[in-house]
């Protein structure tokens, strides 16, 4: 059975992948993000969200910015298997 992430499990899900440790997500952790979260096209997924929610242009996603990416990716449906 599939679920909808809630906000909280989302904003959770993306802070994962801040392998670095630096408080945002680059594009190539941005990508890594959506290929788990089974988007067939992480590349362009990965582009509209920073579109979306890289309020400063600096072509990171920052704490500050995390909100909007959560809204971008919830909106688009993924879900997380449970049982």
């Amino acid at each position: 059975m599939a679920v909808p992430l809630s906000k909280e499990q989302m904003k959770d899900f993306f802070r994962r992948f801040d392998s670095n440790k630096d408080g945002r997500l680059s594009k190539e952790e941005l990508k890594k993000a959506f290929n788990e979260l089974g988007s067939r096209v992480p590349v362009f997924r990965t582009l509209a969200a920073l579109h979306h929610a890289d309020e400063n242009g600096d072509g990171f996603i920052s704490e500050e910015e995390l909100e909007a990416l959560v809204q971008y990716a919830l909106g688009l449906g993924y879900t997380i298997k449970m049982g």
